[in-house]
């Protein structure tokens, strides 16, 4: 019996839905959160200064990232500071700093990965320091070289932002920060045969009561022909409201009624771009959140992600 005939529209698209959030929670779901949020309130300064955090790290295909981080420490005080720092989930590493002196250490990481080589990949290098079993104090500089796979440029996405060089460049991206209490460094590559660059805008910003235009332009920086992409969107249905037919509404498992856009693509060559849009209309002013990414699948997989879109209030 024809597929059609089996399964309604909304069952089909609840497959569909399932499948994409499989995917995504085995790119995801090795990335474990820290067991405690602690504030910089809520910890005393150990007394040295955390200088500089430099070096650079290494993107692999198919594997963990490998890094070479050194982190300069001055002691202003006139006694000897003696203690122990680490980036979190990593063994202590104790240190001395004499009094009114600096030294650099060397420090690894704890990194984690999940997806396969020559495909869409996630990483994520936990650069929290701890001083003495509580959070460490801001870095006053944090400037770290980034290098990826040639095929992976430009990273899909990067949380918090880094900075893109080129891809000549042996180092195409770098993370830079200033007076940071740093935390981990999250990216999504691609170094596959299609690699997929997914921008997302929103006009107006804010969004107020009335029409909305959502923009998705997509990118093939890859080798090969990106064929039959599959563009996926979603927004609450107690925000948008819409007419077009290419929106289903989709109530998920906790009662939340969403808007699901589904927009093909047949085939996209390498260097090629096209944008898409739609509109909406905001049932009120919306904002002080976040709209989610724009996903690309292609044979089943997550192909492209793009950015999130940060929707602040009007006042």
């Amino acid at each position: 019996m024809p597929f059609a005939q089996r399964f309604s529209i909304v069952s089909f698209l609840s497959r569909r839905l399932l499948i994409h959030s499989s995917i995504l929670i085995g790119l995801v779901s090795p990335f474990a959160v820290h067991a405690e949020e602690v504030t910089p309130d809520e910890f005393e300064a150990p007394g040295v200064i955390l200088e500089t955090l430099s070096g650079d790290i290494t993107l692999l295909d198919g594997a963990a990232p490998e890094s070479n981080l050194e982190l300069v420490i001055s002691n202003p005080a006139t006694s000897e500071f003696d203690g122990e720092i680490y980036f979190y989930g990593n063994e202590p590493h104790p240190f001395v700093v004499p009094p009114e002196e600096t030294i650099t250490i060397a420090l690894t990481p704890l990194t984690r990965h999940a997806g396969d080589a020559g495909k869409m990949q996630k990483v994520e290098i936990d650069l929290t320091l701890i001083i003495n079993d509580a959070p460490a104090p801001p870095v006053n500089t944090t400037d770290i070289d980034l290098k990826i796979p040639t095929a992976a440029f430009p990273i899909v996405r990067a949380e918090p932002p880094i900075m893109e060089r080129s891809r000549e460049d042996e180092f195409a991206y770098e993370y830079y920060a200033l007076s940071q209490q740093l935390q981990p460094l999250k990216l999504t590559y691609n170094p596959g045969p299609v690699n997929l660059k997914v921008r997302k805008t929103v006009y107006p910003i804010p969004v107020v009561a009335g029409p909305v235009e959502i923009s998705i332009e997509v990118i093939n920086y890859g080798e090969s022909s990106a064929t039959n992409l599959t563009l996926r969107d979603s927004l609450e249905d107690a925000d948008f409201s819409t007419t077009d037919e290419r929106f289903t509404r989709f109530a998920s498992a906790d009662g939340v009624a969403e808007l699901v856009w589904e927009e093909s693509i047949e085939s996209l060559a390498p260097g090629e771009s096209l944008r898409l849009k739609y509109i909406v209309n905001a049932r009120s002013d919306v904002g002080n959140k976040q709209l989610p990414a724009t996903t690309v699948i292609m044979n089943d997989e997550l192909t492209g992600l793009s950015n999130k879109v940060w929707l602040p209030k009007w006042h």
